[in-house]
């Protein structure tokens, strides 16, 4: 079912988040063998998603659909995908706990050759083949430093931590330079780049997730006879989540 679909959008208009929980916690016992049994058959990330609970599935934000649009020819490729924001008990709560790991099962899944790590502000219990957590600030450059020296480069990296500009900011000027040429940088959940409780505000307010693209754009349109701008080849900017695509 999509996440446009008539009856998730008339859920979505009569039930509160706790209703629409217990719902999707009745159904997925019985929806979990048929999703075992796609994945199986077929490379489908949406399916994956489901299966393993992340909210970037259609069942909650539909971020999978845009995904496997950039990401369906990489397959083969990826060899290593960082994630900030490892999640907590189920996409709604828990993320103080040692819970999560939920999209990190399902890149994983999907990229048969990557190591996939992730990072979280919080101590998480994630473990498994090619797995890796650290725990840290995604806010501090000594930590994300490190980070680097370990694992670098990176052939996708995506943010969908705290969701705080400042930490936005801060993880996209230290970690660019580790993505690989032709590699993908992702920030997920720009909606609250207009929250004043993410650090947001209207547009042109500055210091916004939304403020740094908008720079992005200024830089990469006057990259092409100044070598020294950051090197973006493309950004694919969409509701509530943008790609930046790293020059060759």
């Amino acid at each position: 079912m999509s996440n446009s679909s008539p009856l998730r959008q008339m859920a979505r208009r009569f039930l509160n988040d706790a209703q629409r929980e217990r719902i999707s916690y009745c159904i997925r016992p019985v929806e979990r063998p048929m999703l075992r049994l796609r994945t199986r058959l077929v490379a489908d990330l949406d399916s994956l998603a489901r299966l393993h609970g992340t909210d970037k599935s259609s069942s909650t934000n539909g971020y999978t659909r845009l995904y496997e649009t950039h990401f369906a020819s990489r397959r083969p490729s990826v060899r290593r995908l960082l994630e900030i924001g490892v999640g907590g008990i189920n996409p709604g709560r828990g993320y103080e706990t040692t819970e999560g790991g939920q999209s990190l099962r399902m890149w994983r899944d999907y990229f048969p050759n990557a190591e996939i790590v992730g990072i979280d502000i919080h101590a998480k219990a994630v473990s498994g083949p090619r797995l890796r957590f650290e725990q840290g600030d995604q806010s501090d450059p000594v930590f994300l430093r490190t980070l680097i020296e370990n694992y670098r480069p990176f052939d996708i990296l995506i943010d969908d931590g705290s969701h705080i500009g400042s930490d936005i900011t801060a993880s996209f000027v230290t970690l660019w330079s580790a993505v690989k040429p032709g590699g993908m940088y992702v920030i997920e959940d720009l909606s609250l780049a207009y929250d004043a409780g993410f650090e947001g505000g209207p547009p042109g307010t500055p210091g916004t997730a939304a403020a740094l693209i908008k720079a992005a754009v200024d830089d990469t349109l006057l990259r092409s006879n100044d070598p020294f701008r950051p090197s973006i080849a493309a950004m694919h900017i969409y509701g509530g989540i943008a790609f930046f695509e790293k020059a060759k």
